[in-house]
């Protein structure tokens, strides 16, 4: 039994390795250790992952070169096949389509300079007097004001708010004045294209170049002065208080003697109970009107005729 057990107890042959390879082997012994046995400390212990935003830059942009396409190749008349109609044809027949026309340029409308046009006021069969203030300020903005007065009674002030530009006025705002508080008021969304009313519920399509019931005297004024051809006619969108809008058409009336070297136009009817517009424009003020008259002033209408100017 002891003979049996000898071979067993002989020390264990290890190969010849160098001093670098066993320091390595050992090192690794320990590491390993460290890890799998469970009572060996950790100098860091496990902490469960968190999110890391991290901001991924997009690759610059190289600029592109230009490329140069071939012309067009010239469109080749169809051929007639053999046995066949030149109309006969696989495919549909496209229609024409016309070329585009060159929109027209809008003339540069301009406006007079800030002054107050005092007219003399006959309305209702009664005296009075008038004053159209207007106020164009640097930054592009206007204010346009007309007050009345017949006898000792002051009548309701008209004032308009809103731009200038190249196209003439574009207001705001637009509002009937008594005691210095707006009373009926036009709001104008340039943005949104839209016009509301204060005294109705309409919410109607702004078309392009809109005056409100003040500010389309000057507008007229401006048409004109842009394009004073004799028998010429001007078209102005003008919203009205009570919820309507309307294109009010303008015509030039033949010469009159009391006209005195004035442009007469006159409005287009707009119904059978159209009271009439009519308006009487001086080339030298940059056909600014110096007459104008709405209606029948020995009635419910109303005429001005021009006074003086304080600028």
């Amino acid at each position: 039994m002891r003979a049996r057990l000898t071979p067993l107890l002989t020390p264990l042959r290890l190969p010849k390795l160098p001093r670098l390879a066993w320091a390595a082997l050992a090192g690794s012994a320990l590491v390993h250790g460290w890890l799998v046995w469970p009572g060996l400390p950790r100098t860091h212990p496990t902490q469960p992952s968190r999110a890391v935003s991290v901001a991924v830059l997009a690759p610059p942009q190289l600029p592109q070169q230009p490329v140069a396409l071939p012309e067009p190749a010239e469109p080749l008349a169809p051929q007639a096949t053999p046995g066949r109609s030149p109309r006969d044809s696989s495919r549909p027949p496209q229609p024409a389509v016309e070329a585009p026309t060159a929109a027209l340029p809008t003339p540069l409308l301009r406006l007079a300079g800030p002054a107050a046009w005092q007219y003399r006021l006959r309305q209702g069969g009664q005296d009075g007097e008038a004053v159209l203030d207007w106020r164009p300020e640097a930054d592009g903005r206007y204010t346009l004001r007309l007050t009345r007065r017949v006898g000792e009674r002051t009548l309701p002030a008209w004032e308009s708010l809103g731009r200038t530009g190249s196209t003439g006025l574009a207001p705001e705002r637009f509002a009937l004045q008594r005691g210095g508080q707006d009373r009926q008021a036009i709001n104008f969304d340039t943005d949104e294209r839209r016009v509301s009313f204060s005294a109705s519920p309409a919410h109607l399509d702004l078309p392009e170049g809109t005056q409100d019931r003040l500010s389309w005297w000057l507008q007229l004024a401006a048409l004109v002065q842009a394009a004073p051809a004799p028998g010429g006619r001007w078209r102005v969108w003008v919203a009205g208080l009570r919820g309507e809008l309307r294109e009010w058409v303008f015509e030039t009336v033949d010469a009159a003697p009391d006209d005195a070297g004035t442009l007469h136009v006159r409005r287009v009817p707009l119904g059978e109970r159209d009271p009439g517009v009519e308006l009487w424009l001086d080339p030298a003020r940059g056909y600014w009107p110096v007459r104008l008259r709405q209606g029948d002033p020995e009635t419910r209408g109303y005429e001005i005729v021009l006074n003086a100017v304080n600028s």
